[in-house]
């Protein structure tokens, strides 16, 4: 275990800019700036884990939910009217697949392309009471509802809500930013809640697999003596 303070060139490594949003967190004290830049490397690396698989539970129940009765590539379908933002997110994974030489993507592969922000935007409203674009009316209420048995009382907005900042939490984690100041002990109580909302398993799953609560318990020390865990 090395101590990142001890480590002269970090600053300029990680740039300027990325270290001084840490160097501003302690009055501008390096050695313990590096430290926090371990620390929260050790904490996002904590909450990968928990996100996939939310990812994966996600993407996974609503497909099921939207293809039931119908073709399994259900985007296709003339019936199903998908507003551009989700209609880009499908063709940008088809193309993905057809440049890696999939010329004809079956449709487990396409779902699996996808980007968490396709199966967040199809909870979303849509256009509110237009009758043919209406989220609400023509995907929720007939079907995406039946990927969440579990949500009791929760509205879609409240779902859509929380989905969405798992999403922009996931991209900060994906641009390697500072996720220390997020407010992570909502998020991954939020993780277990969704994931809860599909199947019970899988809030057990990420609720008795996580180790984000650890990481937590070990910031005074990580920042105080440089025990770094990456």
């Amino acid at each position: 275990m090395i101590d990142p303070a001890t480590l002269p060139a970090l600053p300029d490594l990680l740039s300027a800019p990325r270290f001084e949003r840490y160097r501003n967190r302690y009055a501008g004290r390096s050695d313990l700036a590096a430290r926090l830049y371990a620390w929260n490397t050790e904490l996002a690396t904590a909450f990968w884990g928990p996100v996939g698989c939310l990812e994966v539970f996600v993407r996974n129940a609503v497909h099921d939910a939207l293809r039931r009765d119908r073709r399994d590539d259900w985007w296709n379908d003339p019936t199903v009217r998908l507003l551009d933002r989700e209609r880009r997110a499908i063709d940008d994974a088809v193309r993905t697949l057809r440049r890696r030489g999939e010329l004809d993507p079956a449709p487990d592969r396409v779902v699996a392309a996808t980007s968490l922000g396709l199966w967040v935007g199809l909870t979303d409203g849509g256009i509110p009471r237009d009758p043919m674009w209406s989220y609400e009316t023509t995907l929720w209420q007939p079907r995406i509802v039946h990927a969440f048995p579990g949500l009791g009382n929760v509205r879609r907005k409240q779902l859509h809500r929380r989905l969405d900042e798992v999403r922009r939490f996931r991209n900060r984690l994906a641009h390697h930013e500072p996720v220390h100041e997020a407010p992570v002990e909502r998020i991954r109580d939020d993780l277990v809640a969704i994931a809860g909302f599909i199947h019970s398993d899988a809030a057990a799953l990420i609720a008795g697999a996580q180790r984000i609560d650890a990481v937590l318990a070990r910031k005074r020390t990580a920042v105080e003596t440089g025990a770094s865990v990456i």
